[in-house]
């Protein structure tokens, strides 16, 4: 029973992951801000602003619709680098990194946080540095390098005191508490969620208020302080519960559960996973609903109940199916082979065991899945007397274990090297910090000699001042002289005043003159106004005309715009529809056509003499090349017009399409959500060509082993994400090159669904495209 008991555990412990990863890289924003940040966008201004919210609908899109993010980053980058703000492109990167943390892709996010740390240290922020670091930590955090992980957290820690942000605050104890606890060390992690808890409780802050509850809760659990546990899990479901807050209520639901089935009380452990569905399907969380099913079903099994339990894994298995998701699947189907196994129905447990194995297999399980798997199955081997078998399973069962043990040594000492090379460090640190002193004590004996200088200096200017006094003196008998002077300066002053008298009466007459010359330059002031307000005249006359010419002209382009978008439609209708017409042709004519050959050349076949071995020979190597021709035929047809696209729609039609291609070359998982019903037929059609287009353009250039693809459909839109890890390329380049037709050709036709599409490649990294179809063009 021992892989059920871990089956309730794994559940719960995969939700809490999702829960802590959201918490630790950002806050759930509703799409109304988005929305509002959008509207005070201006595409002909380029300022900080405006990079400020580029950025800042960067980093809220991440986990959501990709094309925003890389389309936002992008321009982003493109304005800072004009403006030369270096806050701007690290926050772009940032944004960047953030998109790949919530794909749980830590090394392709590390080159991103990297240029950030550059630009931060350029930019001497603290509070910038602070937020990258809490960046770097997550990533540490995915690595499991916990212990560099609270390195980082800390150094963050110390900046977020320094500039007083108590939510930068909060969010970091949070993280480093969460750290500690996978890390092993749960007064640690109690600690740090403690001062969490506090912070979010001053800040009124419930998003996080009710997380911390819920983690302090699954620390409490590990430690077995089972009663403490349940009272933040109680604490945490009365905030969620105010704040109809569904999802983290099933989910800390969840977890009471798990406390009473681990004491055995399974009546209570039932009735709170009962509770749990309820408030999940409210909050339509799939992975949620899986883990309910599935910890229902266990609980079963440990009771005996199989059918029941069999039921219940079975509802689980299509929840993880509905959502296109592997994540646990194939421990559920090695609990329902358990479960056949209780029943005595060895041959259905042998089958859903190889289930098992292959599912584990294909997903990449990690090695503690493949143990229980193999585990379980050496002991139905045993149960059906096959020995081989049963050995055979038993040994990958010890390696697997033998490999798990290593691997955790393995982490221990490097933890231990690690914390050694600190405390190194420290130790340095400690011994500069004594040569310090020492240079600070020979540095006061300096300054001790530079004061007594200063006292000389002092007295010296003492002397300057006696010497400056009798200065004054002198300057005082100077002043008397200067007296006497003045007096007699007066006098002259006198004489000059008869003599000004004079020269008023000249200047009588001289001021005659020049009014008589203001009169004229009057007049020439008339006429010059004239003039300039016929000239202002003729110039407004101008723009006026200039103006009415620009906005026909503004008319004009608009009318071509639209004729050009018409012209464009019907092309893609036209080309749509030849193509049907053509892949009709061929399938119902051509195609009708060989069939007939093809059995003619049977009947001739059957009633060819047996002897005449050359002639019988020669029909048949003719009717081989009709029936490949016939073959070639059908899957030209097809690709012209694919059946599934016709009849079942576009998701059916692209499985169809891949299924077609080499596995053996390339592995593509094709991943949907929201596509229960069909989108218009014109949309799927040019999303069935681009997803067609992207798809060969891999197989033929990228060199991949992995093509991963996601299609998401919601009131906002379609978004649609294609990924492979092949050798990437210059897309600016390519899309500058004559011959690259199939690029543009993409953007053209979802520039007719009025959308947008990205390439975010370089050289060596591999290619991801992200393409967003708003809804009104979806309606």
């Amino acid at each position: 029973m021992h892989s059920i008991f871990f089956k309730l555990k794994f559940q719960i412990y995969s939700l809490l992951c999702l829960l802590l990863a959201a918490n630790a890289t950002g806050w759930a924003q509703p799409a109304r801000l988005i929305d509002s940040l959008q509207k005070q966008l201006d595409p002909a201004t380029t300022s900080i602003k405006q990079v400020n919210i580029l950025n800042r609908i960067a980093f809220l899109s991440a986990s959501t619709d990709s094309s925003k993010t890389f389309a936002a980053a992008n321009k982003a980058i493109q304005q800072s680098t004009k403006l030369n703000y270096l806050p701007g492109l690290a926050k772009a990167n940032e944004a960047k990194a953030n998109y790949h943390i919530f794909r749980a892709s830590p090394a392709k996010a590390t080159p991103f946080l990297e240029e950030a740390t550059k630009l931060w240290q350029r930019n001497y922020d603290d509070e910038g540095m602070a937020g990258n670091l809490h960046l770097l930590g997550q990533v540490s955090y995915l690595l499991m390098k916990y212990s560099t992980a609270i390195e980082q957290y800390q150094r963050a820690e110390k900046l977020y005191a320094k500039t007083n942000n108590k939510h930068g605050l909060s969010t970091v104890y949070h993280s480093i508490g969460t750290a500690y606890n996978d890390k092993g060390d749960k007064d640690l992690a109690v600690e740090y969620l403690l001062k969490s808890l506090k912070l979010q409780e001053q800040l009124a802050d419930k998003s996080q208020l009710r997380s911390t509850q819920n983690n302090l809760g699954r620390v409490l659990v590990d430690v077995k302080n089972y009663p403490e546990a349940i009272r933040y899990y109680e604490q945490s479901m009365q905030t969620s519960l105010q704040n109809s807050d569904w999802r983290n209520l099933g989910i800390t639901q969840v977890n009471v559960a798990n406390i009473y089935a681990n004491q055995s009380d399974y009546k209570s452990a039932v009735s709170y996973l009962e509770n749990a569905l309820v408030n999940l399907k409210k909050a339509d969380y799939r992975r949620g609903i899986q883990a309910v099913y599935n910890n229902l079903g266990a609980i079963n099994l440990r009771l005996g109940n199989y059918d029941q339990a069999i039921l219940q894994l079975n509802a689980a298995l299509d929840h993880a199916k509905a959502s296109q998701s592997l994540s646990g699947v194939a421990l559920i189907e090695q609990n329902i082979a358990y479960g056949y196994a209780g029943l005595k129905k060895y041959d259905d447990a042998l089958a859903w065991y190889n289930k098992a194995e292959a599912t584990a297999i294909s997903s990449g399980a990690d090695p503690f899945t493949f143990g229980e798997i193999y585990n379980h199955r050496a002991s139905l081997d045993s149960a059906m007397s096959n020995y081989a078998s049963a050995l055979n399973y038993r040994t990958r069962f010890v390696n697997v274990n033998n490999q798990v043990l290593n691997e955790k040594i393995s982490k221990q000492v490097l933890e231990l090297q690690t914390k050694y090379d600190t405390e190194k460090k420290e130790y340095r640190i400690n011994m500069l910090s004594k040569s310090d002193s020492i240079k600070s004590l020979q540095i006061a004996n300096q300054q001790l000699d530079i004061k007594e200088k200063l006292l000389l200096i002092s007295n010296q200017n003492l002397s300057l001042l006696d010497a400056s006094l009798q200065m004054a003196q002198d300057s005082l008998d100077l002043i008397a002289k200067s007296q006497i002077i003045l007096q007699n300066e007066l006098e002259f002053t006198q004489k000059q005043k008869i003599i000004q008298d004079l020269d008023k009466q000249k200047q009588i007459q001289t001021l005659l003159l020049h009014n008589k010359s203001l009169e004229v330059s009057k007049k020439n002031f008339i006429i010059i106004g004239i003039s300039v307000v016929t000239l202002l005249l003729g110039l407004y006359g101008y723009s006026f005309y200039k103006k009415r010419s620009l906005q026909q002209k503004a008319l004009m382009q608009a009318e071509l715009a639209k004729q050009q978008e018409a012209a464009t439609i019907a092309i893609l209708t036209a080309e749509e529809k030849e193509r049907k017409r053509i892949a009709s042709d061929l399938h119902d004519g051509v195609g009708q056509l060989m069939t007939a050959a093809w059995l003619n050349l049977q009947a001739a076949q059957d009633q060819l003499p047996t002897q005449d071995a050359a002639y019988g020979n020669l029909l048949s190597k003719t009717m081989l090349l009709v029936n490949e021709s016939m073959k070639e035929v059908r899957a030209v047809s097809h690709n012209m017009m694919p059946n599934a696209l016709l009849k079942k729609g576009l998701v059916n039609a692209i499985k169809e399409f891949i299924h077609q291609l080499d596995a053996a070359v390339i592995s593509i998982n094709l991943q949907t959500d929201g596509l229960k019903l069909s989108l218009p037929s014109h949309t799927e059609t040019i999303l069935y060509r681009v997803i067609q287009e992207s798809v060969n353009n891999v197989v033929k250039h990228a060199g991949a082993s992995r093509l991963d693809i996601s299609i998401f459909n919601d009131a906002a839109g379609t978004d649609v994400l294609i990924e492979d890890n092949g050798k990437g390329f210059d897309v600016q380049a390519a899309l500058a090159k004559e011959n690259g037709l199939g690029l543009q050709n993409i953007v053209s036709r979802i520039q007719y669904l009025h959308g947008t599409v990205d390439w975010d490649s370089t050289p060596g990294n591999g290619t991801v495209i992200a393409i967003h179809i708003p809804a009104e063009d979806n309606s």
